[in-house]
Order: structure tokens, then C-alpha cells, then sequence
């Protein structure tokens, strides 16, 4: 079973985030845990400590508490029962890491705004949950169903762990998968979009087919077949384009985030969610 923690605030990307981790538990096996966060600006705790803070802080978290129970509430006809939601004050990023690390989840689920600039999507890649998170994070941006999912695929050291993460979530076919092989399409460079049949490899698709070949191989291990498979060569806005129509778009992401990263701003512009891994 996947253990999945589920981050909630009292706001639409939470409550968009929420259904879509309860409409997920359709194609996983999979328990969900909430938690809220509750971060408070130094400048807004009582002066002093001992009795008055301690009151202080036990007023905050059940006004919390209250809340995210009324988002749970408001969807619960559409989500399977939940474990007690966990609500802690502290550092958003720390106590997400801290409580991913001490019971071993398997996957976090985190709500965020279409309206992300790009900018501001690369800053969450960097920040230091995205960054030191043990387990893959989906990122959700819209409420769509999760199928389709397409799995996208580049450099031949991305097969590996994007095939197996997403393997280790999804345990039954139950929902369709495509494959994609992208590049990003360089000045005078043609474009390419090839659907990749077994009988008709194209030349210029070799590394493309190579890396799709591999990805097929280990899903089918696991009973997966890929509905589809493709080799595309485009930019960055055909591409998003292309992608725009999947319910989870799964990508691996590297350790040290570079500013100029062409798959960053290609997943910030995809309106679905993201299946975020690590090498």
C-alpha cells in the first residue's frame, strides 16, 4: 500500500489538491494522510512564554484544525475515510521533511495555483522540500482526473527511476499510460513528432526509440502496457501544448535545479498535475 501525506491549508490549491488525491486513490492502493502546517511569523507570538504562549499556541492550532475539517468535510463524499488529520506549527518546508522522513511515506501530495509564474515554479523546485524530499511529490495545479499519464522521458539515466517510481505507486493497470521521448527543439533544428509503432523505428527517433524500447521493457515486467508511445522534438509551447490533455504528466527532476532548464518551464506551463522524481 502507498503511504501518502496530503498537505492542507484553507485555501482552493489545498482544497484542488485534496480531490485530486482522493479521485488518485481510484488507480493506487493507497492510504492518505493529512497534515496542516501552521506557519506563524515570529513577530505574531505573545510576548513572553509558559502559560499565556502555551494558550496562545493551543487557540491557533484548533482554529486550524476546525478549518481543514470543514475542507475534509465539504469532499467527503467523494474520499474514502482518512486518517486523523495532523496539524503542527513550525516551518512549512522543515516539519513536511521532518514528518517524511520519520514515517517513511512513500509520496506527497501538494496543491499549488496555475497562476504559478514561472519564476515562482522554479522557486518551489528549489526550495528545500522539493529539494530533500525522500519520496516523489505530485504538485497539483488543476482538478482533472488522474488518467491519462504520460511519463516523459529524455536522457537514457532518467528511464530508470522514472519507470520504477512511478511502478512503486501505481502497482495495478488500472489507468493508461503513454510514453513520450522529448527534446527541446534548437535553432534550425527540425521538429519532430512520431508515433513509435513496433514495426517502424525512424532514423532520426534511434535514441528516442532506444529509451521508449527500455521504458516498455520494465512496465511490461509489471503487466503495463503503454497505450501509446512517442518521440517529440518541439518547443517548449507546442510541446505543453501536446501535453496539456493528461491528468498526471510524471518527469524526473535533478538534484541541482538550473535556472535555464527547459523542462522546468515546460512543466510549469502543463496545467496538470506532476509527478515529480528524483534521480
Amino acid at each position: 500500500m502507498v503511504n501518502a501525506l496530503v498537505s492542507l491549508n484553507a485555501d482552493l490549491a489545498s482544497s484542488i489538491a485534496f480531490r485530486y488525491a482522493c479521485r488518485l486513490m481510484e488507480y493506487l492502493d493507497m492510504r492518505l494522510q493529512p497534515i496542516h502546517v501552521e506557519e506563524v511569523d515570529k513577530g505574531s507570538f505573545p510576548p513572553g512564554s509558559g502559560w499565556v504562549r502555551s494558550t496562545w499556541e493551543k487557540g491557533l492550532l484548533e482554529t486550524a484544525r476546525e478549518e481543514i475539517a470543514q475542507l475534509i468535510n465539504a469532499e467527503k463524499a467523494n474520499c474514502p475515510s482518512l486518517d486523523a488529520t495532523i496539524v503542527e506549527m513550525g516551518e512549512y518546508d522543515e516539519a513536511l521533511l521532518h514528518e517524511i522522513e520519520d514515517k517513511s511515506y512513500d509520496l506527497l501530495v501538494e496543491g499549488v495555483l496555475t497562476s504559478f509564474h514561472v519564476q515562482q515554479f522554479h522557486k518551489r523546485i528549489r526550495s528545500k522540500l522539493y529539494r530533500f524530499s525522500p519520496s516523489p511529490i505530485i504538485m497539483v495545479k488543476n482538478l482533472v482526473k488522474p488518467d491519462p499519464v504520460v511519463l516523459l522521458l529524455g536522457k537514457e539515466q532518467d528511464v530508470a527511476p522514472l519507470i520504477s517510481t512511478f511502478l512503486k505507486l501505481f502497482t495495478k493497470p488500472k489507468a493508461r499510460v503513454d510514453l513520450v521521448h522529448l527534446a527541446f527543439k534548437k535553432t534550425g533544428q527540425t521538429e519532430i513528432k512520431e508515433k513509435i509503432q513496433d514495426d517502424a523505428v525512424p532514423i532520426e527517433c534511434e535514441e528516442a526509440c532506444k529509451n521508449l524500447q527500455t521504458a516498455k521493457e520494465l512496465l511490461a515486467d509489471r503487466g503495463w502496457r503503454p497505450t501509446e508511445t512517442w518521440a517529440l522534438r518541439d518547443t517548449v509551447d507546442k510541446t505543453s501544448g501536446f501535453l496539456s490533455n493528461y491528468g498526471l504528466v510524471g518527469s524526473c527532476i535533478p538534484g541541482n535545479v538550473h535556472r535555464d532548464s527547459q523542462m522546468l518551464d515546460l512543466l510549469s506551463r502543463i496545467p496538470s498535475a506532476t509527478l515529480l522524481c528524483k534521480k
